[in-house]
């Protein structure tokens, strides 16, 4: 498939363990579960039943996001997670950049055990968006991610999924950002917010944002110095796998 990057992609689902305790993952935009597979096999080590779906438009390709409304992701992430919540006692929503979003949205209509919220991309500030998306998306199916970390282009949280960011898709996923930023103040549940200082993608005001508008009372904030935007599978994802289980380790019925 020549819209993907090689060797850190997927279009398979993962499906892992049978404990009573549930973690949904969700990936991030123009990625996949490949970027959440440690985690799910780390967390289905500990106990865990864990499944990841994959996004509509994501596994498949380019043309196919660019076909994804906001509203795609939203009712088919309700969907999956009503089949999983039905089939454990206790659920926790695990969400990755986009990902995270949609974990948040899920909290305001299930009662979740927790939330961990990673990279959270809820404001996209990259200058390039704000002129170039209008006037190419007409004309171009994509914007190659090579130009958006460029000078980094050995930076391994540049390459994951999609070589390019779908136009169309983006546009779709800043609408459903709007959505999630209009209903922050509803997610009530606990939240354990992560995010890494050196993260290129999304800057790191989106954990601050989410920690200030969340009405949880139980929340906190967790910031890598050496992690790129991918933290599940970045240099520090063994901390990272930690600090999540325990999380859900503290918010889990004895």
């Amino acid at each position: 498939m020549t819209d993907v990057i090689s060797g850190r992609f997927s279009s398979q689902e993962i499906n892992l363990g049978d404990g009573p305790t549930g973690c949904f993952l969700i990936h991030g935009f123009s990625g996949s579960t490949y970027e959440l597979q440690g985690l799910a096999e780390f967390l289905a080590g500990n106990g865990f039943r864990v499944t990841a779906k994959l996004l509509a438009g994501h596994g498949t390709s380019i043309e196919e996001c660019n076909l994804v409304r906001a509203d795609d992701w939203l009712r088919e992430m309700e969907f999956h997670f009503t089949e999983f919540f039905l089939n454990c006692d206790t659920a926790f929503v695990i969400g990755l950049s986009m990902g995270a979003s949609l974990a948040l949205h899920l909290s305001t209509l299930f009662p979740v055990a927790g939330i961990v919220a990673m990279a959270p991309a809820l404001i996209l500030k990259n200058p390039m968006l704000r002129w170039y998306l209008p006037l190419a998306a007409p004309f171009s199916k994509s914007l190659p991610k090579k130009r958006v970390c460029a000078g980094n282009t050995d930076r391994q949280d540049c390459h994951y999924g999609y070589n390019g960011y779908p136009l169309n898709g983006l546009a779709a996923m800043l609408k459903l950002n709007r959505h999630i930023r209009s209903e922050l103040h509803r997610v009530t549940s606990p939240t354990l917010v992560m995010h890494s200082r050196d993260d290129m993608t999304v800057p790191f005001d989106n954990a601050t944002l989410l920690i200030n508008s969340i009405s949880s009372k139980d929340k906190a904030l967790i910031t890598y110095d050496h992690s790129g935007h991918v933290l599940a599978d970045g240099p520090e994802k063994e901390k990272v796998w930690i600090d999540t289980l325990d999380f859900l380790s503290g918010h889990s019925p004895v």
